[in-house]
């Protein structure tokens, strides 16, 4: 070990005593400066794309593989190529080491050398956090362990190449070209098209090893990889060197006679056992704050139980050539990493009974084509992008809008960056869909005026229909609520009444909730003929009974009104939204309330009954009561003596417990999924979406009402023009002109 020591201290120190040592370190830290800058200049951007610069700049660009390979190839060259030129490799082998000490004593000065070249890069995380960036260290760590462990393979295949030649050039040149093969091999597995050669490919990418590393994932085969090519790359440096000695003296150890052939045999044989072993019992751990990739454990449990296999399909594109296609395809290279991660951990957690496979549909029109017609997908559906699961005779499709949340702008429009990954919900709740051979039996009530959900006019309900039975749902109308239950309904819909229900229905609506069914009501406000008045249709008494008021109002909210539908139309955000289950994925989403009433908990609560507000106005609504205002004939303003000051509930859930437990939604509107605001020519919201949530929550299906977005990092958020000026001075020009001075001076030391 004392040996060890003493060469790994010559070899350092001789680093720094050389002005080509310190050459090489301003030209590393000066491409890595360039790197930093350009990610920071990027993702400075308001339309930049999620995740931090430290994480884009482990492996993002070819400037940070030209700067590595600058290190890697330069370092180790001399180390024992010079000792063969000067002759001095004969003294140090006579000497009482032995050439496993003489090679790692090496190895370990050199990766010394390299941990030296990147520590000023950690003052690249000190400005961004200076500036004000919400730094992840998890990723970053990552970023620093995944380069060390390259640097530490890419090292010892340069000594071992040191060890092969006297000239130091070949050996730069023997280790450059390895590196660079190994490297660009990685770019073939889009052009492989045997999956089990191009899932090797991929495993040996360093590409994707960087990109795992600097996401914050590290994964256990990537270690084991870089460790045995470490391993062997040293031991083969060892026996060249060993050879150097001369041939073994025929009286030496039986164990230092195996024959020259077999040892090379050997170390491949466990090289090669010990990696596929790797490959059969991973871990890929994440180290991300939020977890981004983990799975949750519901998820887990649910895929290691699937009763039969399933098939996504994903059709992504990669490059178009419009503006708008442009702008899609950014969007998909963004979240692609993110999928990729989510569908390996799916299939490894499933026992490869999750299949999935990636369509560029430009390279592959037919399959989309014969999607589309399939399945019922549009045009516009296909071009945004989208995963079809199947699974025997069911299936389920996933839109981009199902996998990601985006940023809001100013008034409340998504924006084009990403806030929040949703991709583990959307995927765990289309598994469920198709993997279910008990599909649900969703019922709307009909004869009291409802929409007509077969009807694709404006005011009917058929677009919505179809969107729950391709979930795999069944979607009938019963003409008599007494008949909810002897009809297997899991879900009765009442919707938009206009005609009063008789006590004969309102008792035969409470047996059936009373039994254990699930009701979702959607009441508008209802008036009389002459619109004189307030009309009541029984519902109201029914909603009293289970703790919930149904208010005689129109709730308005200006502040957040619609620009094109006029204030009876409002959005609701992320502050309207109440803590509950239904309304965990709608963070940032946004869903647009037309004509909606008040409905909200009773002052006085009912025994044995949990009301609980899912959505509300903001405090600058109110619950307008004036008839003639709503009708337009005055001007909209709020009443404090006659109207309900905001925030105003328009929504609530209802849970009841027993012996027959039971769940209720009340719902202010039932506009929400007319076919006028799902068929393109109102604004984009998710009113189908939280419609869609509610049925599931009362179906006891949580995972598909949403398992919750997980938030997407981004470390350089607002950066000013003048700091990213500054950016550039401090590490493009002043860090990398530092390191020459103190190259010179150590250069002027030496002279005197």
């Amino acid at each position: 070990m004392t040996a060890v020591v003493a060469i790994l201290r010559r070899e350092w120190e001789a680093y720094f005593r050389t002005t080509a040592g310190w050459v090489v370190l301003t030209l590393f830290l000066a491409l890595q400066g360039v790197v930093f800058w350009m990610f920071l200049r990027l993702l400075s951007s308001p339309d930049a794309p999620p995740g931090g610069v430290m994480e884009f700049f482990f492996g993002g660009t070819m400037m940070y593989w030209i700067a590595l390979a600058l290190l890697v190839t330069v370092a180790p060259m001399r180390l024992v190529a010079e000792e063969l030129r000067s002759g001095t490799i004969e003294p140090l082998l006579t000497a009482p080491v032995t050439a496993a000490e003489v090679v790692i004593g090496k190895w370990l000065a050199a990766m010394t050398f390299f941990a030296t070249a990147w520590v000023p890069t950690l003052a690249y995380v000190v400005y961004l956090r200076a500036t004000g960036a919400s730094l992840d260290a998890g990723p970053i760590a990552a970023g620093y362990l995944g380069t060390l462990l390259l640097g530490a393979a890419a090292m010892a295949v340069g000594v071992a190449a040191s060890a092969m030649t006297r000239n130091q050039l070949v050996a730069a040149a023997l280790s450059f070209v390895a590196f660079f093969v190994v490297l660009l091999g990685g770019a073939l597995e889009g052009q492989v098209r045997s999956p089990e050669l191009a899932a090797a490919v991929r495993r040996a990418s360093l590409f994707r090893m960087m990109e795992d590393f600097g996401h914050g994932i590290v994964d256990s085969r990537h270690v084991v990889l870089l460790a045995t090519v470490t391993v062997i790359a040293l031991l083969i440096a060892v026996v060249v060197v060993g050879r150097l000695r001369g041939p073994v003296a025929e009286d030496a150890p039986r164990a230092r006679r195996v024959p020259g052939w077999l040892a090379p045999i050997l170390v491949a044989a466990i090289a090669v056992m010990i990696n596929v072993l790797a490959g059969r019992h991973f871990v890929r751990g994440d180290w991300t704050r939020e977890s981004l990739y983990d799975l949750s454990p519901r998820t887990v449990t649910v895929l290691r139980a699937l009763p039969r296999p399933v098939e996504a399909t994903i059709f992504l594109y990669a490059n178009r050539d419009s503006d708008k296609a442009r702008v899609v395809a950014e969007r998909t290279r963004a979240i692609t990493g993110l999928l990729r991660e989510l569908i390996q951990r799916f299939t490894r957690d499933s026992g490869g009974r999750f299949h999935a496979v990636e369509i560029d549909p430009d390279r592959d029109p037919q399959r989309a084509e014969g999607a589309m017609k399939k399945y019922g997908i549009g045009p516009y559906e296909m071009s945004q992008g989208l995963v079809v699961f199947t699974s025997g005779n069911r299936s389920k499709v996933v839109n981009w809008e199902d996998l990601v949340e985006p940023e809001l702008d100013a008034e409340g429009e998504p924006a084009p960056t990403l806030r929040a990954w949703r991709g583990e919900a959307a995927f765990l709740s289309a598994v469920l869909t198709v993997t279910s051979d008990d599909p649900e039996r969703i019922c709307f009530s009909s004869g009291h005026g409802e929409p007509d959900i077969e009807s694709l006019q404006d005011g009917g309900y058929g677009t919505f229909a179809e969107e729950l039975r391709r979930d795999g749902d069944v979607v009938r109308a019963v003409a008599r609520v007494g008949d909810a239950a002897s009809a297997g309904c899991r879900v009765l819909v009442v919707a938009e009444v206009t005609q009063a229900f008789s006590a004969a229905e309102i008792a035969a609506l409470k047996t059936y909730v009373d039994g254990g069914g699930r009701l979702l009501v959607m009441l508008g406000p209802v008036f009389g003929r002459d619109g004189a008045a307030f009309a009541h249709v029984g519902l109201e008494d029914f909603a009293a009974a289970y703790g919930v008021r149904v208010g005689d109002d129109l709730v308005v909210d200006p502040s957040r009104a619609s620009d094109v539908e006029g204030p009876s139309v409002w959005a609701a955000g992320p502050t309207n939204y109440r803590p509950h289950p239904l309304t965990t994925r709608f963070g940032g989403r946004l869903t647009y309330w037309p004509r909606t009433r008040e409905i909200a908990p009773m002052e006085t609560p009912v025994p044995g009954v949990v009301v609980t507000t899912l959505v509300q106005s903001s405090p600058e609504g109110w619950g307008e009561t004036d008839l003639p205002t709503i009708r337009g004939e005055e001007d909209l303003a709020f009443d404090p003596a006659r109207d309900r000051k905001g925030p105003v509930s328009v929504a609530v859930a209802v849970e009841r417990g027993g012996a027959n437990p039971t769940r209720l939604v009340f719902l202010g509107t039932g506009r929400l999924v007319m076919n006028v605001r799902l068929g393109g020519l109102m604004l984009r919201d998710y009113d189908a979406d939280f419609v869609a949530s509610a049925i599931a929550w009362l179906s006891d299906r949580e995972a598909r009402a949403g398992v919750g977005p997980k938030p997407i990092g981004r470390t350089a958020p607002g950066l000013t023009v003048g700091e990213v000026s500054w950016a550039f001075r401090l590490f493009v020009l002043a860090l990398p002109l530092l390191t020459i001075i103190a190259g010179a001076v150590t250069w002027w030391r030496r002279r005197q």
